[in-house]
């Protein structure tokens, strides 16, 4: 018997890996996609008819947005994250000095 594939029998190494598409996460993608949608929605409710330069403005934008918020940065967080993180209250992290002693 030939074994050409040396214990891989086509199994991913990590069970838990998400599908990516471009380097994004199929759950991603979706987000994006739903949220232009709904950009679509609101827009033509919220612009006129005169305004489509505005409302094509505004799909393109929410587009690239919502693309920039699932994006990863370098700590391995997506930036919707980091952003959250930021303006979190830090109640437990700062520790006085004074107060040890």
């Amino acid at each position: 018997m030939n074994n050409t594939h040396k214990g891989n029998y086509g199994v991913p190494r990590d069970i838990n890996a998400r599908v990516k598409i471009m380097g994004l996460i199929i759950l991603d993608i979706v987000f994006v996609g739903g949220s232009t949608l709904l950009a679509f929605v609101f827009g033509t409710k919220i612009f006129p008819n005169e305004q489509w330069m505005q409302f094509l403005a505004f799909m393109v934008l929410t587009a690239i947005w919502t693309l920039y918020l699932v994006l990863p940065t370098n700590g391995g967080k997506k930036n919707w994250r980091t952003i959250y993180l930021f303006f979190r209250r830090r109640r437990h992290r700062y520790i006085s000095i004074d107060r040890m002693k």
